[in-house]
């Protein structure tokens, strides 16, 4: 008997431990300003920023930030820059910061007409910059960092895996910066020396260059630059000209921007936001640790070989033809990378399933020997139960622990469970199955990745594809036995996401379909859930609750079960009382119901 417990403590343990190391405060020594030209939303910014970001924490983990958006691509005169220059002059005037990053040309330009009044004596360092010019004599602006397209390289490696290649159709708008861009590129392919024709292509409407790119032959290819108006003057999000292009083209579009790649555009030698990211962070650190450093960078390391598997094998490409250091994006991963997130906390699981059973053999062959009669093997059945129990409850409290949520939560949901499983006329065996395995629900969010599983805020899409698959790695945890036990917890892990109107994941399942295990759960979950504290909410006044819970009759929630629930709420209610969240410094975690993700 002690030597469970003692086995479930170093379980518990070793499972915290993680969390608490990675919660430890990082000192604070010194502030940095960013300033953006466009929005978040413009995925070449989001980039140098996840660049910057990723460089500071690095090299400089006890630096302060603070981020601005200028938002310039939608709003740009003189009026919106002064107003921008008073906000700051009054946000800032009491921050002293030690040195300053903008991105793009329209935050330069920002600093050389307001920065010197709103931060005098701050260096500041700038990058991602078209036409770049090296910085003035005595301006605070200390190093420009040029973005120039590797048009060169980004053509040779085209020729060596496109080698019947005869012309080049480089696909342009009319914009400043298209011209800009256009123009560079015609003064510098006379010195490339490359044996194919080059022809620009521009004053087209979107449907005249899907009808010219869908017609090109073997012995030609396509260049796009960035693209953002048509002839008719119609406007277009950045990658979008590469998504259509791409679903109609008859031959592989290349470029040298890494924000095209990944719409369909094949790739080459791109330009790196985050690389010019890293490269303004160091610029600057040296700037302030009074290292030398370039002022005027036009030749900067900021380019690399990315190239898109999927494109690669649309056209029959030899990736082999490709440089070395190339890197894949829509690679399919191996079975390793698929399932390392997996493979570990299985194996682990499993383990300690495997060892709590051998003990609990070896005790009960034990106890077997020094007693034999009927009534002390009907103890040991009990004691092998509630064992099984315990095992099961400390394994959800973990999961819950990692999660940062409250033991409490999986013994209530277990109470619940059992509760309306009564009402539903469910025999002895099925209760205690349904109350000892509806704690492990959640056991695959052990898989999960802490930064999502943690993250405080609203998930994107893609985060909360890799959320769902906690249904898989739990499935896959438990289904290692025809106990009775692991089954049902196994149904439970893989199935208690699935909605009565089948809108639910992972397998879509509809009404009965879904293990009446999985549906009781689930319902006892979404409810406690809803009624307690999460870091994003407050808990839901009960009136909320109950309307929430109606609201997904037959639609999150089988219907019976839900007027089994009302008809029993005074009953559920005792039960959340019974078993209360004591631990109010708690840092809570996500979770998100059904219904809010289809809100």
């Amino acid at each position: 008997m002690k030597l469970r417990h003692h086995l479930m403590i170093c379980i518990l343990f070793a499972m915290v431990l993680p969390v608490m190391l990675h919660a430890q405060p990082r000192s604070t020594s010194g502030t940095i300003l960013i300033v953006h030209s466009y929005a978040m939303d413009y995925q070449w910014t989001e980039a140098l920023h996840d660049g910057i970001i990723s460089a500071l924490k690095k090299s400089s983990p006890s630096t302060c930030f603070r981020v601005e958006f200028m938002d310039s691509k939608n709003y740009f005169s003189k009026t919106y820059f002064a107003s921008l220059a008073s906000l700051y002059s009054s946000k800032f005037k009491d921050i002293q910061f030690d040195g300053i990053l903008v991105t793009d040309n329209n935050a330069l330009y920002f600093m050389e007409s307001f920065g010197k009044k709103i931060f005098p004596e701050i260096p500041v360092v700038a990058c991602g910059i078209n036409n770049a010019v090296p910085p003035k004599q005595g301006t605070h602006v200390k190093s420009v960092i040029a973005e120039q397209a590797h048009h060169k390289a980004t053509l040779s490696q085209a020729l060596k895996f496109w080698p019947d290649l005869q012309t080049v159709f480089v696909i342009k708008d009319a914009t400043p910066t298209g011209i800009s861009i256009a123009k560079e590129l015609e003064q510098e392919l006379p010195s490339f020396n490359l044996p194919f024709n080059v022809e620009f292509i521009s004053d087209r409407t979107l449907e005249e260059l899907k009808l010219f790119v869908s017609t090109r032959k073997k012995t030609e290819l396509l260049y796009l630059l960035p693209f953002f108006r048509d002839k008719k003057g119609s406007v277009f999000t950045q990658g979008q000209i590469g998504r259509e292009l791409s679903m109609v083209a008859s031959v592989p579009i290349i470029t040298p921007w890494a924000f095209q790649v990944g719409t369909g555009v094949l790739g080459g030698c791109v330009v790196s936001a985050e690389n010019m990211g890293e490269l303004a962070v160091t610029t600057l650190l040296k700037i302030l640790n009074r290292k030398t450093f370039e002022p005027f960078q036009t030749g900067a390391s900021v380019h690399g070989s990315l190239y898109d598997y999927s494109v690669i094998r649309q056209f029959n490409i030899n990736k082999r033809l490709l440089p070395a250091d190339t890197v894949f994006i829509n690679k399919p991963k191996t079975f390793y990378e698929q399932y390392s997130a997996v493979l570990i906390p299985a194996i682990t699981i499993t383990g300690i399933l495997t060892i709590v059973s051998l003990l609990l053999f070896l005790n009960l062959k034990k106890q077997k020997i020094i007693n034999r009669k009927n009534l002390h093997l009907i103890k040991m059945d009990q004691e092998l139960i509630e064992t099984q129990r315990e095992l099961v409850n400390t394994l959800g409290e973990v999961i819950e622990a990692r999660s940062k949520e409250t033991g409490n939560h999986v013994k209530r949901v277990a109470k619940i469970s059992r509760l309306i499983g009564e009402k539903i006329g469910m025999n002895k065996k099925d209760l205690d199955l349904l109350e000892m395995s509806s704690p492990m629900h959640d056991l695959g969010k052990i898989g999960i990745p802490e930064e999502i599983l943690h993250k405080p805020g609203k998930l994107s899409e893609k985060e909360f594809e890799i959320i769902k698959t906690h249904t898989d790695i739990g499935k896959s945890i438990l289904d290692v036995s025809d106990r009775d036990l692991l089954c049902k917890a196994a149904t439970i892990a893989y199935q208690h996401h699935e909605r009565w109107d089948g809108a639910g994941y992972p397998c879509g399942l509809k009404g009965e379909e879904i293990s009446i295990f999985a549906r009781i759960t689930m319902l006892a979950d979404v409810y406690d859930a809803v009624s307690s504290k999460r870091c994003y909410k407050d808990n839901w006044p009960e009136e909320r609750v109950f309307k929430h819970i109606r609201f997904g009759r037959g639609l999150c929630f089988d219907p019976q079960l839900v007027d089994v629930f009302f008809d029993n709420i005074d009953e559920i209610i005792a039960i959340r009382a019974r078993y209360p969240d004591s631990d109010t410094n708690i840092d809570w975690s996500q979770e998100r119901t059904c219904l809010e993700k289809k809100a």
